[in-house]
Protein backbone atom coordinates (compact mmCIF):
# COMPACT_ATOMS: atom_id res chain seq x y z
CA UNK A 1 0.00 0.00 0.00
CA UNK A 2 1.47 3.89 -0.82
CA UNK A 3 1.98 5.84 2.39
CA UNK A 4 -0.67 8.08 0.83
CA UNK A 5 -3.26 5.65 1.44
CA UNK A 6 -1.81 4.96 4.77
CA UNK A 7 -1.87 8.49 5.90
CA UNK A 8 -5.99 9.10 4.75
CA UNK A 9 -6.50 6.05 6.44
CA UNK A 10 -4.89 7.00 9.91
CA UNK A 11 -6.82 10.11 9.30
CA UNK A 12 -10.14 8.45 8.51
CA UNK A 13 -9.76 5.93 11.90
CA UNK A 14 -9.04 8.84 14.10
CA UNK A 15 -12.00 11.18 12.84
CA UNK A 16 -13.83 8.04 13.71
CA UNK A 17 -12.12 7.42 17.36
CA UNK A 18 -12.77 11.28 17.93
CA UNK A 19 -17.13 10.60 17.59
CA UNK A 20 -16.83 9.65 21.27
CA UNK A 21 -18.71 12.35 23.06
CA UNK A 22 -15.87 14.24 25.28
CA UNK A 23 -14.21 14.89 21.72
CA UNK A 24 -16.60 15.95 20.33
CA UNK A 25 -17.29 18.74 22.95
CA UNK A 26 -13.83 19.38 22.62
CA UNK A 27 -14.14 19.85 19.14
CA UNK A 28 -17.21 21.89 19.20
CA UNK A 29 -15.45 24.02 21.85
CA UNK A 30 -12.50 24.64 18.61
CA UNK A 31 -15.06 25.54 16.03
CA UNK A 32 -16.95 28.01 18.18
CA UNK A 33 -13.59 29.58 19.38
CA UNK A 34 -13.33 30.03 15.61
CA UNK A 35 -16.55 31.24 14.33
CA UNK A 36 -17.61 33.36 17.54
CA UNK A 37 -15.49 36.72 16.16
CA UNK A 38 -16.90 36.47 12.71
CA UNK A 39 -20.74 35.93 13.97
CA UNK A 40 -19.77 39.24 16.28
CA UNK A 41 -18.62 40.89 12.92
CA UNK A 42 -21.31 40.24 10.86
CA UNK A 43 -24.12 40.25 13.64
CA UNK A 44 -25.23 36.39 12.93
CA UNK A 45 -25.45 33.36 15.11
CA UNK A 46 -23.05 30.25 14.65
CA UNK A 47 -25.89 28.12 12.56
CA UNK A 48 -26.58 30.90 10.97
CA UNK A 49 -22.56 31.47 9.57
CA UNK A 50 -22.14 28.20 9.56
CA UNK A 51 -25.42 27.45 6.91
CA UNK A 52 -23.80 30.81 4.74
CA UNK A 53 -20.07 28.46 4.95
CA UNK A 54 -21.93 25.76 3.34
CA UNK A 55 -23.63 27.73 0.61
CA UNK A 56 -20.45 29.35 -0.33
CA UNK A 57 -18.76 26.38 -1.04
CA UNK A 58 -16.00 26.87 2.00
CA UNK A 59 -16.81 24.52 4.29
CA UNK A 60 -14.24 22.10 2.72
CA UNK A 61 -11.46 24.46 3.64
CA UNK A 62 -12.35 25.87 6.72
CA UNK A 63 -13.48 22.95 8.94
CA UNK A 64 -10.19 20.93 7.57
CA UNK A 65 -8.00 24.14 9.38
CA UNK A 66 -10.15 23.95 12.14
CA UNK A 67 -10.09 19.83 12.44
CA UNK A 68 -6.10 20.53 12.14
CA UNK A 69 -6.44 23.18 15.43
CA UNK A 70 -8.02 20.59 17.64
CA UNK A 71 -6.10 17.71 17.10
CA UNK A 72 -3.15 19.46 17.65
CA UNK A 73 -3.60 21.79 21.13
CA UNK A 74 -2.40 20.11 24.38
CA UNK A 75 -6.24 19.42 25.62
CA UNK A 76 -5.69 16.90 27.35
CA UNK A 77 -3.68 16.45 31.09
CA UNK A 78 -0.05 16.55 30.85
CA UNK A 79 -0.28 19.00 27.84
CA UNK A 80 -1.24 15.73 25.72
CA UNK A 81 -3.72 15.96 22.10
CA UNK A 82 -6.38 13.85 20.85
CA UNK A 83 -3.39 12.50 18.66
CA UNK A 84 -1.38 11.73 21.31
CA UNK A 85 -4.48 9.46 23.37
CA UNK A 86 -5.69 7.75 20.02
CA UNK A 87 -1.64 6.28 19.67
CA UNK A 88 -1.63 5.60 22.74
CA UNK A 89 -5.33 3.47 22.82
CA UNK A 90 -5.31 2.68 18.78
CA UNK A 91 -2.07 3.43 17.65
CA UNK A 92 -1.22 -0.33 16.80
CA UNK A 93 -4.08 -0.36 14.25
CA UNK A 94 -1.83 2.30 11.90
CA UNK A 95 1.17 1.81 9.77
CA UNK A 96 4.15 3.34 10.50
CA UNK A 97 3.87 5.84 7.99
CA UNK A 98 0.34 6.36 9.58
CA UNK A 99 1.61 7.07 12.69
CA UNK A 100 4.20 9.10 12.05
CA UNK A 101 1.87 11.59 9.88
CA UNK A 102 -0.37 11.84 12.95
CA UNK A 103 2.72 12.67 15.34
CA UNK A 104 3.93 14.96 12.88
CA UNK A 105 0.28 16.59 12.34
CA UNK A 106 -0.42 16.78 16.09
CA UNK A 107 3.13 18.40 16.48
CA UNK A 108 2.78 20.74 13.60
CA UNK A 109 1.97 25.10 13.61
CA UNK A 110 -0.36 26.73 11.08
CA UNK A 111 1.37 29.92 9.84
CA UNK A 112 1.12 31.92 6.87
CA UNK A 113 3.56 31.23 3.87
CA UNK A 114 4.42 32.93 0.77
CA UNK A 115 4.98 31.65 -2.67
CA UNK A 116 8.29 32.63 -3.98
CA UNK A 117 8.46 30.35 -6.49
CA UNK A 118 6.26 27.36 -8.18
CA UNK A 119 6.37 24.94 -10.51
CA UNK A 120 2.65 23.57 -11.31
CA UNK A 121 1.33 19.97 -10.48
CA UNK A 122 4.78 19.59 -8.67
CA UNK A 123 6.75 21.75 -6.10
CA UNK A 124 6.73 25.22 -4.04
CA UNK A 125 9.08 27.20 -2.30
CA UNK A 126 7.65 29.23 0.19
CA UNK A 127 8.89 31.41 2.95
CA UNK A 128 7.39 32.00 5.93
CA UNK A 129 5.98 35.37 6.48
CA UNK A 130 5.84 35.14 10.21
CA UNK A 131 8.40 33.79 11.40
CA UNK A 132 10.98 34.25 8.59
CA UNK A 133 13.30 31.74 8.11
CA UNK A 134 14.83 30.29 4.59
CA UNK A 135 13.07 29.04 1.64
CA UNK A 136 11.64 26.05 2.08
CA UNK A 137 10.66 23.28 -1.14
CA UNK A 138 7.05 21.69 -0.35
CA UNK A 139 6.26 18.97 -2.74
CA UNK A 140 2.39 19.33 -3.58
CA UNK A 141 0.71 17.86 -6.62
CA UNK A 142 -3.22 19.08 -6.59
CA UNK A 143 -2.43 22.70 -4.14
CA UNK A 144 -0.05 24.17 -6.22
CA UNK A 145 -1.96 23.82 -9.79
CA UNK A 146 -4.14 26.79 -8.58
CA UNK A 147 -1.33 28.89 -6.87
CA UNK A 148 1.33 31.89 -8.76
CA UNK A 149 3.95 33.60 -7.29
CA UNK A 150 3.80 35.62 -4.45
CA UNK A 151 0.33 34.40 -3.50
CA UNK A 152 0.16 34.17 0.44
CA UNK A 153 -1.55 30.63 2.18
CA UNK A 154 -1.93 29.53 5.85
CA UNK A 155 -1.16 25.87 6.09
CA UNK A 156 0.99 23.32 7.75
CA UNK A 157 3.67 21.96 6.54
CA UNK A 158 5.31 18.89 8.00
CA UNK A 159 8.34 16.94 6.99
CA UNK A 160 7.57 13.56 5.61
CA UNK A 161 11.17 11.51 4.87
CA UNK A 162 13.22 14.40 4.56
CA UNK A 163 10.56 15.56 1.80
CA UNK A 164 8.27 19.11 3.06
CA UNK A 165 4.23 18.56 2.80
CA UNK A 166 1.35 20.18 3.16
CA UNK A 167 -1.05 19.02 5.48
CA UNK A 168 -4.56 19.16 4.56
CA UNK A 169 -5.59 22.49 5.53
CA UNK A 170 -4.71 25.29 3.51
CA UNK A 171 -6.66 28.26 3.22
CA UNK A 172 -5.25 31.43 0.24
CA UNK A 173 -4.85 34.82 1.96
CA UNK A 174 -5.71 37.66 -0.57
CA UNK A 175 -3.34 41.05 -0.15
CA UNK A 176 -5.41 42.78 2.05
CA UNK A 177 -6.99 39.77 4.33
CA UNK A 178 -2.94 38.87 5.08
CA UNK A 179 -2.27 42.57 6.02
CA UNK A 180 -5.04 42.35 8.45
CA UNK A 181 -3.43 38.91 9.88
CA UNK A 182 -0.07 40.27 10.13
CA UNK A 183 -1.62 43.36 12.42
CA UNK A 184 -3.20 41.08 14.80
CA UNK A 185 0.04 39.23 15.12
CA UNK A 186 2.14 41.65 15.30
CA UNK A 187 -0.11 43.10 18.45
CA UNK A 188 -0.57 39.80 19.88
CA UNK A 189 3.23 39.82 20.21
CA UNK A 190 3.45 43.17 21.99
CA UNK A 191 1.04 42.00 24.41
CA UNK A 192 3.15 39.13 24.73
CA UNK A 193 5.98 40.82 25.60
CA UNK A 194 4.06 42.98 27.92
CA UNK A 195 2.97 40.17 30.18
CA UNK A 196 6.71 38.75 29.86
CA UNK A 197 7.77 42.49 31.05
CA UNK A 198 5.99 41.99 34.30
CA UNK A 199 7.07 38.85 35.55
CA UNK A 200 9.83 38.44 38.00
CA UNK A 201 12.92 37.50 37.13
CA UNK A 202 12.83 33.82 38.25
CA UNK A 203 9.53 33.65 36.57
CA UNK A 204 11.23 35.12 33.30
CA UNK A 205 14.64 32.51 33.80
CA UNK A 206 11.50 30.10 33.50
CA UNK A 207 9.86 31.11 30.55
CA UNK A 208 13.49 31.17 28.79
CA UNK A 209 13.20 27.46 27.30
CA UNK A 210 10.05 28.26 25.61
CA UNK A 211 9.22 28.93 21.85
CA UNK A 212 7.05 31.66 22.46
CA UNK A 213 6.67 32.45 18.86
CA UNK A 214 5.17 29.00 18.23
CA UNK A 215 3.02 29.57 21.17
CA UNK A 216 1.89 32.52 19.93
CA UNK A 217 0.73 30.72 16.59
CA UNK A 218 -0.64 27.66 18.65
CA UNK A 219 -2.93 29.93 20.44
CA UNK A 220 -3.66 31.98 16.96
CA UNK A 221 -5.33 29.14 14.82
CA UNK A 222 -8.45 30.77 15.39
CA UNK A 223 -7.42 34.23 14.16
CA UNK A 224 -6.46 32.46 10.94
CA UNK A 225 -9.71 31.73 9.92
CA UNK A 226 -11.55 34.38 11.75
CA UNK A 227 -9.69 36.88 9.56
CA UNK A 228 -10.04 35.24 6.20
CA UNK A 229 -13.87 34.41 6.18
CA UNK A 230 -14.83 38.07 7.45
CA UNK A 231 -12.86 39.01 4.46
CA UNK A 232 -13.89 36.39 2.29
CA UNK A 233 -17.77 37.02 3.26
CA UNK A 234 -17.40 40.76 3.37
CA UNK A 235 -15.91 40.56 -0.20
CA UNK A 236 -19.12 38.18 -1.66
CA UNK A 237 -21.51 40.38 0.91
CA UNK A 238 -20.51 43.50 -0.54
CA UNK A 239 -23.11 45.23 -3.62
CA UNK A 240 -21.11 45.82 -6.75
CA UNK A 241 -21.20 49.39 -7.90
CA UNK A 242 -23.61 50.32 -9.80
CA UNK A 243 -22.41 50.96 -13.46
CA UNK A 244 -23.76 54.66 -14.77
CA UNK A 245 -23.23 57.12 -17.15
CA UNK A 246 -22.36 60.36 -16.76
CA UNK A 247 -26.03 61.73 -16.49
CA UNK A 248 -25.71 59.43 -13.30
CA UNK A 249 -27.97 56.39 -15.12
CA UNK A 250 -28.30 52.48 -15.18
CA UNK A 251 -26.21 51.57 -17.75
CA UNK A 252 -27.95 49.61 -20.24
CA UNK A 253 -26.86 49.44 -24.25
CA UNK A 254 -29.60 50.79 -26.95
CA UNK A 255 -29.96 50.66 -30.51
CA UNK A 256 -32.73 52.25 -31.75
CA UNK A 257 -33.45 51.82 -35.30
CA UNK A 258 -35.46 54.31 -37.74
CA UNK A 259 -36.33 53.42 -41.33
CA UNK A 260 -35.62 55.33 -44.24
CA UNK A 261 -35.73 55.47 -47.89
CA UNK A 262 -32.62 55.58 -50.31
CA UNK A 263 -34.21 59.20 -51.33
CA UNK A 264 -34.42 60.97 -48.02
CA UNK A 265 -30.86 60.08 -47.48
CA UNK A 266 -28.93 63.27 -48.57
CA UNK A 267 -31.91 65.33 -47.08
CA UNK A 268 -31.42 63.41 -43.26
CA UNK A 269 -27.62 64.19 -44.03
CA UNK A 270 -28.18 67.98 -44.42
CA UNK A 271 -30.27 68.51 -41.51
CA UNK A 272 -27.74 66.12 -39.35
CA UNK A 273 -24.93 68.19 -40.63
CA UNK A 274 -26.58 71.77 -39.81
CA UNK A 275 -27.24 71.45 -36.12
CA UNK A 276 -24.44 71.20 -33.68
CA UNK A 277 -25.95 68.95 -31.39
CA UNK A 278 -24.50 66.09 -34.20
CA UNK A 279 -21.26 66.14 -35.14
CA UNK A 280 -19.79 64.28 -38.26
CA UNK A 281 -17.10 61.89 -37.08
CA UNK A 282 -15.47 62.31 -40.31
CA UNK A 283 -16.06 64.14 -43.48
CA UNK A 284 -16.69 60.74 -45.84
CA UNK A 285 -18.61 58.36 -42.81
CA UNK A 286 -22.31 58.46 -41.97
CA UNK A 287 -21.54 58.73 -38.65
CA UNK A 288 -22.49 61.70 -36.31
CA UNK A 289 -21.61 62.23 -32.43
CA UNK A 290 -24.18 63.24 -30.03
CA UNK A 291 -23.46 66.36 -28.06
CA UNK A 292 -26.62 67.46 -26.45
CA UNK A 293 -26.77 70.66 -25.24
CA UNK A 294 -25.01 71.67 -21.50
CA UNK A 295 -27.96 71.58 -19.82
CA UNK A 296 -28.88 68.39 -20.21
CA UNK A 297 -25.25 67.40 -19.52
CA UNK A 298 -24.84 65.66 -15.61
CA UNK A 299 -21.78 69.03 -15.28
CA UNK A 300 -25.07 71.07 -14.83
CA UNK A 301 -27.66 68.70 -13.01
CA UNK A 302 -25.19 67.44 -10.73
CA UNK A 303 -27.23 64.15 -10.59
CA UNK A 304 -24.28 61.55 -10.39
CA UNK A 305 -25.57 58.99 -8.11
CA UNK A 306 -22.96 56.60 -5.91
CA UNK A 307 -21.32 54.30 -8.49
CA UNK A 308 -19.05 53.51 -11.33
CA UNK A 309 -19.42 56.19 -14.20
CA UNK A 310 -18.57 54.87 -17.50
CA UNK A 311 -18.87 57.25 -20.63
CA UNK A 312 -17.50 57.86 -23.79
CA UNK A 313 -15.25 61.13 -24.33
CA UNK A 314 -13.83 62.85 -27.68
CA UNK A 315 -9.97 63.89 -28.08
CA UNK A 316 -10.86 67.17 -25.87
CA UNK A 317 -12.62 65.06 -23.29
CA UNK A 318 -16.50 66.39 -23.88
CA UNK A 319 -19.01 63.90 -22.90
CA UNK A 320 -20.39 61.57 -26.23
CA UNK A 321 -24.50 60.78 -25.40
CA UNK A 322 -24.63 58.79 -28.44
CA UNK A 323 -22.93 57.58 -31.70
CA UNK A 324 -25.44 57.86 -34.88
CA UNK A 325 -24.98 55.87 -38.36
CA UNK A 326 -26.76 56.09 -41.50
CA UNK A 327 -27.04 52.74 -43.11
CA UNK A 328 -28.74 51.80 -46.75
CA UNK A 329 -32.40 51.96 -45.32
CA UNK A 330 -32.14 52.75 -42.10
CA UNK A 331 -30.43 55.25 -39.43
CA UNK A 332 -28.98 53.51 -36.27
CA UNK A 333 -28.83 55.17 -32.54
CA UNK A 334 -26.62 53.93 -30.36
CA UNK A 335 -26.70 54.92 -26.42
CA UNK A 336 -25.61 53.35 -22.89
CA UNK A 337 -28.87 54.33 -21.16
CA UNK A 338 -32.38 54.53 -21.54
CA UNK A 339 -33.13 57.79 -20.75
CA UNK A 340 -30.83 58.52 -23.35
CA UNK A 341 -32.13 56.66 -26.37
CA UNK A 342 -35.76 58.44 -25.33
CA UNK A 343 -33.81 61.43 -25.62
CA UNK A 344 -32.05 61.14 -28.78
CA UNK A 345 -35.43 59.51 -30.38
CA UNK A 346 -37.37 62.53 -29.19
CA UNK A 347 -34.68 64.84 -30.82
CA UNK A 348 -34.50 63.08 -34.02
CA UNK A 349 -38.18 62.33 -34.34
CA UNK A 350 -38.31 66.13 -34.30
CA UNK A 351 -34.99 66.95 -36.28
CA UNK A 352 -36.01 64.91 -38.92
CA UNK A 353 -39.61 64.99 -39.31
CA UNK A 354 -40.99 63.57 -42.42
CA UNK A 355 -37.17 61.57 -43.15
CA UNK A 356 -37.85 58.84 -40.68
CA UNK A 357 -40.04 56.20 -39.74
CA UNK A 358 -41.08 55.00 -36.03
CA UNK A 359 -37.98 53.72 -34.34
CA UNK A 360 -37.36 50.51 -32.83
CA UNK A 361 -35.18 49.74 -30.03
CA UNK A 362 -33.36 47.15 -28.67
CA UNK A 363 -32.20 47.13 -24.97
CA UNK A 364 -28.35 45.26 -23.20
CA UNK A 365 -27.89 45.10 -19.84
CA UNK A 366 -24.18 44.70 -19.19
CA UNK A 367 -24.21 41.19 -17.74
CA UNK A 368 -26.01 40.21 -20.76
CA UNK A 369 -23.77 42.21 -23.23
CA UNK A 370 -21.21 39.91 -21.32
CA UNK A 371 -22.61 36.98 -21.43
CA UNK A 372 -23.05 36.93 -25.10
CA UNK A 373 -19.26 38.32 -25.50
CA UNK A 374 -17.81 35.29 -23.84
CA UNK A 375 -20.32 32.89 -25.45
CA UNK A 376 -19.00 34.06 -28.79
CA UNK A 377 -15.47 33.23 -27.41
CA UNK A 378 -16.13 29.80 -26.32
CA UNK A 379 -17.85 29.26 -30.15
CA UNK A 380 -14.43 30.56 -31.51
CA UNK A 381 -16.72 33.59 -33.05
CA UNK A 382 -15.70 36.41 -30.87
CA UNK A 383 -13.66 38.97 -32.39
CA UNK A 384 -10.29 40.68 -30.64
CA UNK A 385 -8.84 44.13 -31.41
CA UNK A 386 -5.88 42.78 -32.48
CA UNK A 387 -6.72 39.92 -34.16
CA UNK A 388 -5.56 41.18 -37.05
CA UNK A 389 -2.23 42.26 -35.55
CA UNK A 390 0.83 40.09 -35.98
CA UNK A 391 1.16 38.72 -32.43
CA UNK A 392 5.03 39.57 -32.18
CA UNK A 393 4.10 43.33 -32.59
CA UNK A 394 0.90 43.00 -30.79
CA UNK A 395 3.20 41.67 -27.54
CA UNK A 396 5.45 44.38 -28.26
CA UNK A 397 2.38 46.90 -28.21
CA UNK A 398 1.80 45.77 -24.53
CA UNK A 399 4.86 45.82 -23.37
CA UNK A 400 6.02 49.06 -24.32
CA UNK A 401 2.88 50.75 -23.14
CA UNK A 402 3.15 48.82 -20.03
CA UNK A 403 7.18 50.10 -19.75
CA UNK A 404 5.84 53.51 -19.92
CA UNK A 405 3.09 53.36 -17.44
CA UNK A 406 5.09 51.70 -14.65
CA UNK A 407 8.35 54.06 -15.49
CA UNK A 408 5.55 56.93 -14.36
CA UNK A 409 4.55 54.92 -11.93
CA UNK A 410 7.79 55.05 -10.36
CA UNK A 411 7.57 58.74 -9.73
CA UNK A 412 3.57 58.76 -8.95
CA UNK A 413 2.10 59.33 -5.47
CA UNK A 414 0.23 55.52 -4.94
CA UNK A 415 -2.71 55.51 -2.15
CA UNK A 416 -1.36 51.69 -1.18
CA UNK A 417 1.47 53.38 -0.61
CA UNK A 418 0.21 56.45 1.41
CA UNK A 419 0.31 58.65 -1.14
CA UNK A 420 4.43 58.52 -1.20
CA UNK A 421 6.33 57.30 -4.67
CA UNK A 422 7.45 54.06 -4.93
CA UNK A 423 10.89 55.88 -5.30
CA UNK A 424 9.93 58.11 -1.79
CA UNK A 425 9.60 54.58 0.03
CA UNK A 426 12.60 52.59 -1.99
CA UNK A 427 15.01 55.28 -0.56
CA UNK A 428 13.41 54.98 2.87
CA UNK A 429 14.01 52.10 5.43
CA UNK A 430 11.11 52.78 7.05
CA UNK A 431 8.83 52.50 4.35
CA UNK A 432 11.21 50.09 1.70
CA UNK A 433 8.75 46.77 2.78
CA UNK A 434 5.63 48.85 2.01
CA UNK A 435 7.57 49.20 -1.74
CA UNK A 436 8.59 45.84 -1.71
CA UNK A 437 4.73 44.54 -0.55
CA UNK A 438 3.54 46.63 -3.46
CA UNK A 439 5.90 45.35 -6.10
CA UNK A 440 4.56 41.79 -4.94
CA UNK A 441 1.11 42.81 -5.71
CA UNK A 442 1.97 43.83 -9.13
CA UNK A 443 3.95 41.05 -9.74
CA UNK A 444 1.17 38.21 -8.10
CA UNK A 445 -1.88 40.38 -10.31
CA UNK A 446 -0.03 39.90 -13.23
CA UNK A 447 0.40 36.01 -13.12
CA UNK A 448 -2.51 35.72 -11.66
CA UNK A 449 -3.90 37.24 -15.27
CA UNK A 450 -1.66 34.77 -17.19
CA UNK A 451 -3.15 32.28 -15.02
CA UNK A 452 -6.87 32.78 -15.91
CA UNK A 453 -5.92 34.20 -19.64
CA UNK A 454 -3.09 32.67 -21.08
CA UNK A 455 0.35 34.38 -22.53
CA UNK A 456 3.08 35.49 -21.23
CA UNK A 457 3.56 37.13 -17.84
CA UNK A 458 4.77 41.00 -18.21
CA UNK A 459 8.31 40.80 -16.51
CA UNK A 460 8.86 43.93 -13.95
CA UNK A 461 12.37 42.78 -13.11
CA UNK A 462 13.76 46.32 -13.87
CA UNK A 463 11.55 47.74 -11.41
CA UNK A 464 13.07 46.10 -8.99
CA UNK A 465 16.37 46.73 -10.30
CA UNK A 466 15.33 50.37 -10.79
CA UNK A 467 14.24 51.24 -7.10
CA UNK A 468 17.51 49.01 -5.73
CA UNK A 469 15.40 46.34 -4.06
CA UNK A 470 16.49 43.38 -6.63
CA UNK A 471 18.06 41.32 -3.49
CA UNK A 472 14.37 41.33 -1.73
CA UNK A 473 12.56 39.59 -5.15
CA UNK A 474 13.91 36.11 -4.25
Amino acid sequence: MSKRHDTDKAIRNLMKWLEQPEFQELHATVIEEHMAPVCKHLGISQEELTEEIIENGLDGMLFGIMFEDFISSPFLADNRTVVDDYLKRRGWRESVSGRRYLQKLSQSTLSLYEIVEINPGQHCDVRDVIRGGDTVRVFEKMGTQNLVKWDRLAARILNSNGKHIFSGGMLPFRQEAAQSLLRVIDNTRKEYRKAIDKLKDKQIKDLSSINHEEDILQDSCYVFTSTWLIHTLDGLHQAQPEMQNFDGEAIEFTETRFPCLDEQVEPIIDRLDSTIEWERDTSDALLWNWFPPQQQSNEKTGNTKKGMSIGTLDADQHQISGMLELCPGVLKLTTNSRERAQRGKDVLESLLDGLIGPPLSTIQTPEQALSEREAERDNGDGMNAMDDIDPEVAAKMVKDYLDQHYRNCLDETIPMLGDKTPRQCASSKRDQAEVIEWLKHLENNEHRRVASQGGKPYDSRWMWEELNLEKYRH
